[in-house]
């Protein structure tokens, strides 16, 4: 038995090393991937400068604030349905409570995920 549980702990360790490596990896790609594009792009006369003073970087910026703050809520609620049922001492109503907080937290990350990508979606389709 405990030979199964070192042989299992020692593959997620394995698969984890491999998942960080390659991640890292991709990194550093990006990177030069992008000092080429630039230089590529400068060779045909493109401006790679991108202002970001303009009105959909603005519009772009607020987005990413208000989803990192909606993000930032449903952890919240996450870990105060979390500890609420932890410590609801077998009382149904406070469980039930919790429960329907997780519940509706999660549906609304998921609303507001599915809007920000259809907006995503439509602003793409129509520019």
């Amino acid at each position: 038995m405990i030979k199964k549980i070192f042989i299992i702990f020692s593959l997620s360790f394995l698969l984890a090393g491999t998942f960080f490596t390659a991640s890292v990896l991709a990194q550093e790609t990006s990177d030069s991937l992008d000092a080429n594009l630039q230089a590529i792009g400068q060779g045909a006369d493109y401006s790679t400068n991108v202002d970001e003073n303009t009105l959909p970087a603005l519009i772009g910026n607020v987005i990413s604030i208000i989803l990192g703050f909606v993000g930032t809520i449903f952890f919240i609620l996450v870990i105060v349905s979390g500890i609420q049922w932890m410590t609801a001492g077998g009382n149904e109503e406070a469980v039930k409570k919790a429960k329907t907080r997780l519940i509706n937290s999660i549906l609304g990350l998921a609303l507001i995920l599915a809007a920000y990508g259809i907006t995503y979606l439509v602003t793409n389709v129509f520019s």
